[in-house]
């Protein structure tokens, strides 16, 4: 059956409005980069689909889908003539896309900790590390966005107006040990709203220094041990994303790292309660996501 026309509003940029929902404007870079963006996208969107400009209209009775179902993503697809499908409400995406979600089912490096107050990134900070280097995370950050490697037992005056920072617009950080990555995962899948989990393919990642994705192909180097424990972080993901009230696309990275001479593998790194850069490369021909 061929696929139904779809117009999309691509915003790679959707944690900015998860994290300020009434400030949210697209950035220039993400405009700028838009074309390269949408080319890297591969599989994911069908040859008659349109993506959506700020001021476009469809022609035609197109379905509607966003990178990540935001109020704004939503109001420019009705706007633009396109019918919306079905997306958890702004509550949950938040909450799902906040790095205390993924915290709060497990952490996944030695020390790690989701941290609310300065007193206690302080703690952690002062512990040691594998490495020597704590790195922290932004609730909301993408791309390598959002974070900043730090000493082991000191803050700088500048990473502590970072901080500062950082609590002023959200409720904390994600502290873990900074660690040398050897290789980048990432895997995929969709759960539906009447509680269906589907997953594709485990994929491999190529990342710049700052974590950024620059491509995707189907992981051929797995271990069997390393799979498996991250077959069953994905499974956990999906399953407490639909007990919070999450339907639709997810993925979950992860990451295999050294300690001196030994390889360690982190199942679950991050969780993206939306469509990421790799997905349709992880889910093949398995599109459950473009069903009515």
């Amino acid at each position: 059956m061929p696929r139904q026309r779809s117009a999309w509003v691509l915003n790679f940029d959707a944690e900015h409005e998860l994290e300020t929902p009434d400030a949210h404007t697209p950035s220039a870079r993400t405009r700028q980069r838009m074309p390269e963006l949408v080319r890297a996208l591969g599989t994911l969107l069908g040859a008659e689909d349109v993506v959506l400009g700020e001021n476009d209209r469809v022609l035609d009775a197109s379905i509607g889908r966003a990178w990540c179902p935001t109020p704004r993503a939503l109001q420019r697809l009705i706007a633009a003539g396109a019918t919306p499908v079905g997306a958890p409400d702004l509550g949950v995406l938040r909450r799902v896309n906040h790095r205390r979600f993924s915290a709060e089912l497990g952490q996944t490096l030695p020390g790690g900790r989701f941290v609310a107050t300065a007193d206690d990134l302080t703690t952690v900070v002062m512990s040691e590390s594998p490495s020597g280097h704590w790195l922290l995370k932004r609730p909301f950050g993408f791309a390598g966005r959002g974070r900043r490697r730090v000493a082991q037992g000191r803050l700088d005056p500048s990473v502590i107006t970072w901080v500062e920072a950082s609590f002023r617009r959200s409720d904390g950080l994600q502290v873990e040990p900074w660690v040398e990555r050897i290789a980048d995962y990432g895997w995929h899948g969709f759960v539906s709203r009447s509680g269906a989990i589907t997953l594709g393919q485990p994929t491999r990642q190529t990342c710049d220094e700052s974590g950024a994705w620059q491509g995707t192909a189907l992981a051929t180097d797995l271990e069997p041990n390393e799979e498996a424990s991250f077959r069953a972080a994905t499974r956990g993901a999906a399953e407490a994303l639909l007990e919070a009230g999450y339907f639709g696309p997810f993925g979950v990275d992860a990451y295999r790292w050294r300690d001196g001479g030994a390889i360690h593998f982190n199942p679950q790194s991050e969780i993206n309660a939306r469509y990421s850069m790799g997905w349709a490369v992880g889910m093949q021909r398995c599109r459950v996501d473009l069903a009515p």
